[in-house]
């Protein structure tokens, strides 16, 4: 049965893009990605028309004939194909396989413009040209490299890079290079102009022109610093290019080459797929979608949070706020963040970046209103309740803030911690493993220390949601239980009563609204599986394995949030069935749906879906 998460998606591709082609002529673009997928869409088309797989992964070897009625596909395994871009049959095949194919992975395919002949760089360095009506090869010369390969616009020069990144034009009736000169900086990509009267090289120092009448060398432009250039595309009417980096596009004039501006195109994990077409450029990410020009693409969720109606989903740097089933605004922060949370009341969102300081903003406006200073970059932990924030120091000990008095306090000593969802306590762990339970408000005992049900110090720690009971977990991973209601009521130190030992270590813990249940992450490499504990019973009643490694609970009503592909928040139940998605879309659009359907969408999602 397909995945919730596959129904209203807004591309076609789920593994990475790592191949794409845009032919300006007939605005056909074809992109293809490292499962082998290749996807076709004309113009006027808002999603691919036509979705094939002819072979293993793509790594950049597509090429359009002028015009976009042929299009070349090399793979990974050394397959070469030339299939029609009406319905994906075959016009020409060498077929590769295994360990014997790999050897001449393909990195770069060109079509003749009149459709005879299709030629190839390879992994290996060799340069093969097929005359495709014959199905015969008629060149395969050694000493070649690079990314790419060109015919000229007449079909009788080619245009490639030998294994020094040197341009060579070669000539295909005498088998000579015509001259040109030799470049400071070595190119892994050369193309020609739109008009056909330069030759464009670009590698990780730089782009270089030339003139293709008599090859000398008119501009170049050096890149300092950054992290290289992956990629050079073309504007479809020729009067400027864009180099691609891993992290943003650098626009040029032509044929001056004069910088005219340079921006971040968002993709997750670039490899150089992109393209120029009508909405500006577009680089392929990880993902599987396009980012960049004017699509205005969120990115993948990387991490989730939520309490009770609302939702966090964090795009990189943003943290998208949805309540209920509506996306209500983005908050943009000053970097990558690892994790963000809401407090029950949907007052305040704590920001924790993979490098910066902690940060809280008030939710209605995305306004910050807490700066946790440079004392909390790499803080361990941080948790928000009522108008109370506490941050576990990397260095040791605990922080807390009371946004309402503008009161903070610090413990140097503390060595774990958890604080209540509605502020009123914070527990924290002693040197020795002991506990304690204090009052965020004085920093003074709130209650007696709980009695240890063994001599073993806890490692992890829980208020349950709307109780005044208290989870923990020791070094043993033994999950014990503690009534705090009858201390604080008694004045007598609570006696906690062992539930469960787990098999392995729990990184996470929460106790669910009501005190039925309990819920414990245990990382598993890449994934995790989550453990749903009847605390009553003493017992396990679900166990849901295989999530992203990120996943949440919700300890208002115990539904599973993980982040999913195409970039949605996905919300399981407790025994891991799909309930809900919360979706982004392009175009800063979004969606929201269950298995009965669209629960709620922005106004022309339905373009953003194509």
């Amino acid at each position: 049965m397909a995945s919730l998460t596959d129904q209203f998606c807004p591309n076609v591709h789920d593994a990475p893009v790592t191949a794409a082609v845009y032919d300006p002529w007939s605005g056909v673009l074809a992109t293809a990605d490292s499962a082998g997928v290749v996807a076709i869409q004309r113009a006027g088309e808002n999603a691919p028309g036509l979705v094939f797989q002819p072979g293993v992964g793509v790594t950049g070897a597509l090429g359009l004939i002028r015009g976009g009625s042929l299009i070349a596909v090399g793979d990974d395994d050394g397959t070469i194909g030339v299939y029609n871009t009406t319905d994906g049959t075959p016009v020409f095949q060498e077929v590769r396989e295994g360990a014997r194919g790999r050897v001449r992975a393909m990195r770069g395919v060109a079509i003749s413009p009149e459709g005879a002949r299709v030629a190839t760089i390879a992994a290996d360095g060799l340069l093969r040209i097929w005359d495709i009506e014959k199905g015969t090869r008629e060149v395969a010369w050694q000493g070649f490299g690079g990314l790419t390969v060109e015919f000229d616009e007449r079909g009788q020069r080619v245009l490639c890079l030998d294994d020094a990144g040197q341009p060579r034009l070669v000539d295909l009736l005498s088998h000579q290079g015509l001259p040109m000169d030799k470049l400071q900086m070595p190119a892994e990509r050369a193309v020609f102009s739109l008009d056909g009267t330069l030759v464009v090289t670009a590698g990780q120092a730089g782009i270089s022109l030339l003139r293709v009448v008599d090859g000398h060398m008119i501009h170049s432009f050096a890149t300092r610093g950054g992290s290289g250039i992956l990629n050079v595309v073309q504007r479809p009417d020729g009067a400027q290019i864009g180099a691609v980096s891993s992290r943003s596009t650098h626009v040029f004039s032509m044929p001056d080459l004069q910088p005219v501006e340079s921006q971040r195109h968002g993709a997750p994990d670039a490899k150089g797929a992109a393209w120029w077409g009508q909405q500006g450029i577009k680089v392929g990410g990880s993902d599987g979608l396009a980012h960049g020009g004017d699509a205005g693409n969120a990115g993948p969720v990387t991490a989730v949070g939520g309490f009770g109606e609302q939702r966090l989903a964090i795009h990189g740097e943003r943290v998208a706020l949805w309540s209920k089933n509506r996306r209500l605004r983005e908050i943009v922060t000053p970097g990558p963040l690892r994790d963000a949370q809401i407090d029950r009341d949907g007052r305040y969102v704590l920001t924790v970046p993979q490098r910066g300081a902690v940060a809280v903003y008030e939710a209605r406006t995305g306004e910050r209103v807490l700066d946790g200073g440079p004392e909390t970059v790499g803080a361990t932990n941080a948790a928000i309740g009522g108008t109370v924030v506490a941050v576990q120091l990397a260095s040791g000990g605990v922080r807390w803030w009371d946004l309402a008095r503008g009161k903070a306090l610090e413990l140097r000593w503390p060595e774990g911690m958890t604080l209540s969802h509605g502020g009123t306590w914070l527990g924290v762990i002693t040197p020795r493993g002991a506990i304690k339970i204090l009052d965020p408000a004085t920093g003074r005992e709130a209650v007696d220390d709980p009695i240890p049900t063994a001599d073993v110090p806890a490692r992890l720690l829980s208020f349950v949601n709307r109780r005044p009971d208290l989870l923990v977990v020791d070094a043993e991973h033994i999950l014990a239980h503690y009534d705090l209601g009858a201390s604080a009521r008694e004045k007598r130190p609570a006696e906690g009563r062992d539930v469960i030992q787990l098999h392995a270590p729990p990184d996470r813990v929460w106790g669910i609204t009501g005190g039925q249940f309990a819920a414990l992450r245990v990382p598993e490499g890449d994934t995790c599986t989550l453990l749903f504990i009847d605390i009553q019973r003493q017992t396990v009643v679900s166990e849901v394995n295989k999530l992203h490694r990120e996943a949440q609970v919700d300890a208002e009503n115990g539904f599973i949030l993980e982040p999913a592909r195409s970039g949605a928040l996905l919300e399981r139940e407790m025994n891991g069935n799909e309930r809900r998605v919360l979706r982004a879309l392009p175009d800063n659009h979004w969606i929201c749906f269950s298995k009965r359907g669209v629960m709620d969408a922005s106004e022309g999602a339905a373009d953003g879906l194509g």
